[in-house]
């Protein structure tokens, strides 16, 4: 039976639109209005006219990970601060405007007519020319996923900050895309393989994920995060600064995307993801930001990192006071983002002088059956990064401190358990020994200076420091990706470094990290702190005192609170 078309003006709303008698800002396939109330759009199937719709109809996207805002704009978006319109104007002068970040030019996102993977669907033609069948064909296409973490976010990016130009989403479609995960995952172990440390059942385990990728299916919010932290890793295997821009940018832009949507009210289902994906984006920006700052950072997640904390029974063990938070169960139990979060917030109280974050229950409890990953990502091993907190905690003095002689009397005491890891290579167990000795010696030299209140000259420091250094020259690089970020044990033995020669070693390796290096803090930041210290109160190798440091750390690396 042929549909009898009814006098009046040619519908355009939604079904659903329709139907609640609401305004609809007409977006193909699925309306603005409906995504942003969490309603199910019913498309635009009883409209009498399938004649495409002028692209001067209001048909801006609402993404998963939201669009950087456009000047002008309108939506949720506009409501946004100046600063997240400054930060989209910077966000897509980046890319536009920077040869190294322009988007390939295999991923066609204008009016041009050439090989893309939308070539065959009609998409390259002019939005005015677009049909139906068009958009339907163009919307189950996503970006082939076949180039580094590197070039796949760029393209991504580009096609995002672009996306006003279409009424089709592929941006949304490649993020949805269920290959997406394991893209991201046999990238995260071709990262893994890099290490400098491979633990032998550490690698069966990445062979095993490789043939069967886990059938875990990230959040959205988490998959662009992924793809970003992946990027930045390998930027910084390359030495290719030219997108740290671009990179910290979108960290910022989706922190603070997160940020108001927790603020309004979130499926219970949802808030500990989201809690998650805010923590992990916010750690991620220490990396591309000056460690003036990384304090800063980290004051702003705290709420979130003891909510996600507290929300996790397991992490507590019976009678734990909820006064503290246990420390080893976070770094061997908890969520990478947890631990990442202390291990950075310990390093800060200790590189920076200020005060930790968090009350840490520095008890050691019974090691679990598997190591954490972050000892060999990040060169820490867990039992001293207790201790590291313990130091700090003791320094402040803190009401839930130990007794410094207790913790010297342990350092003292430690010994190496050879056989407690089984590397790939033979050679990795004597450097894994080394790191092991460089935190018990770096932190022997911490303890008696900003605890006990030694001056740098105190035989025993001058030991330790003259020990450390050559502990750290027999951890060799093997390439240029492979290296042990070393910033505590450089750091501390600078400071009490006498000699010309010591200093030049410090000075050497601290330096190098000038170049993109995945460590905690940039060692390169600190340089200006330690020639204020060499050419002041430790001039021509005279002592000083851990307020020495401090000063010279206040003049040249102030830090915001």
């Amino acid at each position: 039976m042929a549909r009898i078309n009814r006098p009046g003006p040619r519908a355009t709303s939604c079904l659903t639109c329709k139907k609640r008698h609401q305004r609809c800002d007409q977006r193909i396939p699925i309306c603005e209005r409906c995504e942003r109330g969490g309603v199910e759009c019913l498309g635009y199937g009883h409209t009498s006219d399938t004649r495409p719709r002028k692209s001067s109809l209001r048909t801006q996207p609402t993404l998963i990970l939201p669009r950087p805002p456009q000047v002008g704009g309108s939506g949720y978006l506009s409501e946004l601060s100046t600063e997240s319109s400054s930060q989209g104007e910077l966000l897509e002068a980046a890319l536009t405007s920077v040869p190294s970040l322009a988007v390939d030019t295999n991923i066609n996102t204008s009016n041009e007519t050439h090989n893309t993977p939308f070539s065959n669907t009609g998409c390259n033609a002019s939005p005015d020319l677009w049909t139906t069948n068009d958009l339907a064909l163009c919307e189950t296409k996503p970006i082939p996923l076949t180039g580094g973490p590197m070039s796949t976010f760029r393209n991504l990016a580009g096609l995002c900050v672009q996306q006003s130009r279409h009424s089709f989403d592929p941006f949304k479609i490649t993020l949805t895309n269920p290959y997406l995960d394991k893209y991201l995952w046999t990238q995260y172990v071709k990262l893994m393989e890099k290490w400098y440390f491979r633990p032998a059942n550490m690698h069966k385990q990445t062979l095993q994920c490789i043939a069967h990728p886990p059938q875990i299916s990230l959040t959205n919010y988490s998959r662009w995060i992924a793809l970003i932290s992946l990027g930045i890793c390998e930027a910084f295997m390359k030495d290719d600064m030219s997108q740290n821009q671009l990179h910290s940018v979108w960290m910022k832009y989706i922190e603070g995307s997160l940020r108001r949507e927790l603020s309004y009210h979130t499926a219970s289902r949802d808030l500990e993801s989201r809690r998650r994906d805010w923590v992990l984006v916010s750690l991620l920006r220490t990396l591309v930001i000056h460690s003036s700052d990384v304090y800063q950072v980290l004051r702003s997640v705290i709420p979130v990192f003891l909510q996600l904390a507290f929300s996790n029974p397991a992490l507590w063990p019976s009678g734990t006071s909820l006064a503290y938070v246990p420390l080893m169960n976070i770094l061997n139990m908890g969520s990478h983002e947890l631990a990442y979060f202390a291990l950075i917030d310990c390093a800060c109280a200790m590189t920076l002088g200020v005060p930790q974050l968090v009350e840490y229950d520095t008890t050691m409890y019974a090691p679990p059956s598997t190591t954490p990953l972050h000892q060999w990502a990040h060169g820490s091993p867990t039992e001293f990064q207790l201790v590291l907190a313990e130091i700090n905690a003791c320094r402040d003095k803190s009401p839930a401190a130990r007794d410094w002689r207790e913790i010297e009397r342990w350092l003292l005491e430690w010994q190496s358990r050879p056989r407690e890891h089984t590397f790939t290579e033979s050679w990795m167990r004597v450097a894994w020994y080394a790191v092991q000795e460089s935190w018990r010696l770096a932190l022997l030299v911490y303890l008696r200076l900003a605890v006990c209140g030694n001056a740098s000259d105190d035989p025993r420091i001058q030991t330790c420091v003259k020990q450390l250094l050559q502990v750290l020259g027999t951890v060799k690089e093997r390439e240029s990706t492979n290296e042990v970020p070393f910033l505590v044990q450089y750091l501390i033995a600078g400071v009490c470094a006498r000699s010309e020669a010591q200093r030049k070693v410090v000075f050497n390796a601290l330096k190098k990290t000038k170049e993109p290096k995945l460590w905690i803090m940039r060692g390169s930041d600190f340089l200006p702190v330690l020639d204020h210290l060499w050419h002041g109160a430790a001039a021509d190798g005279r002592p000083v005192n851990w307020s020495d440091y401090m000063r010279s750390r206040e003049a040249l690396l102030p830090v915001m609170f």
